[in-house]
């Protein structure tokens, strides 16, 4: 999809894509130093610079603030006129989630989301998170982001099983919460977190009535 971008630019890409959506405007130089956990402001300006030389970024001049979204390009993932993201069923050992014998049919999206790539629609199985509104049934949208905060709803694989649960991270034990009581956190420590990765956070939830 980012075939021209090293790893760490996708993750650059990625948050600032993620900020722009949550917050309405780009994230500063510092706001990005201070979620990579850098310690200068040099690295920060160097990868926004290759993403926008290579056309992921708009710059009108010096300031992070003034980034924005172009509309995505032919063969770097869905265009930004495609108002659809894919249904993911069950996912399968060792492909990536977005593989093709993943998918079992489009959506439409909501209008804020359009032009974002990598998003994606996951059914809902059980109830184990129905006091944060998501119920047996319903499909999540997702939006693929390499990390999360505290306490986000998010996609998470435990293995190759995907789950939806409420993050956290602390130290070396990561908690997968559930939002109903009937159901107990999942807790993980040391080695055990290397079988843990986030697919993204849940964005919005969609229900069929009727």
């Amino acid at each position: 999809m980012h075939g021209d971008l090293t790893a760490r630019q996708r993750q650059f890409l990625d948050f600032i894509k993620s900020f722009i959506v949550d917050e309405g405007y780009p994230p500063s130089i510092r706001e990005i130093q201070k979620a990579f956990s850098l310690k200068s402001t040099k690295g920060v300006k160097g990868h926004i610079d290759r993403l926008v030389e290579k056309g992921y970024l708009n710059r009108k001049d010096g300031s992070a603030r003034t980034l924005s979204l172009p509309s995505f390009r032919s063969g770097h993932g869905r265009r930004s006129a495609d108002n659809r993201a894919p249904i993911i069923g069950r996912v399968a050992a060792g492909l990536p989630i977005l593989a093709e014998e993943n998918e079992e049919g489009h959506m439409p999206i909501p209008d804020r989301f359009y032009g974002i790539e990598g998003m994606f629609w996951l059914e809902v199985h059980g109830d184990s998170m129905i006091d944060a509104g998501i119920f047996d049934g319903d499909f999540v949208l997702v939006r693929p982001v390499p990390f999360v905060e505290e306490g986000t709803v998010a996609v998470v694989f435990v293995d190759d099983e995907a789950t939806v649960k409420r993050f956290y991270h602390r130290g070396d034990t990561i908690r997968l919460a559930p939002a109903n009581d009937l159901y107990k956190v999942m807790e993980f420590h040391g080695s055990a977190c290397a079988s843990i990765r986030i697919a993204g956070k849940v964005a919005a939830v969609f229900r069929f009535t009727g």
